[in-house]
């Protein structure tokens, strides 16, 4: 099983630790992979949307190859960090890819 972790933050959080440590103490026939490039997604916008940009791409496209995601994100305004927001609206805007196709734990610290 192929899963992909991803934290809502963007520095060394609570949240990145937590998922590191996933990660480190996951069976040996399950990879957990920490996404590190939510920091590079550009603002979404829907004027660039069918350009695809390359990191977005490759984002979706680990989306696809994995079984199953975890999210860490601390809550901002009684919601998800922008940063972690901005990659939900640009992956949720494709017929090929939604993250609620993907059972998902979603962790609050």
């Amino acid at each position: 099983m192929k899963i992909l972790a991803i934290s809502g933050s963007l520095r060394a959080s609570n949240n990145t630790a937590l998922l590191c440590a996933v990660a480190r103490l996951a069976p040996a026939d399950i990879g957990v992979e920490l996404y590190r490039d939510l920091v590079n997604l550009p603002l979404f916008n829907p004027d660039i949307e069918a350009t695809d940009p390359p990191v977005v791409a490759c984002l979706r496209a680990r989306l696809i190859a994995v079984d199953a995601v975890i999210i860490a994100s601390p809550e901002y305004a009684h919601g998800v960090t922008g940063a972690l927001k901005n990659a939900l609206d640009w992956c949720s805007r494709t017929h090929k890819l939604s993250f609620w196709t993907y059972k998902m734990s979603l962790a609050d610290r």
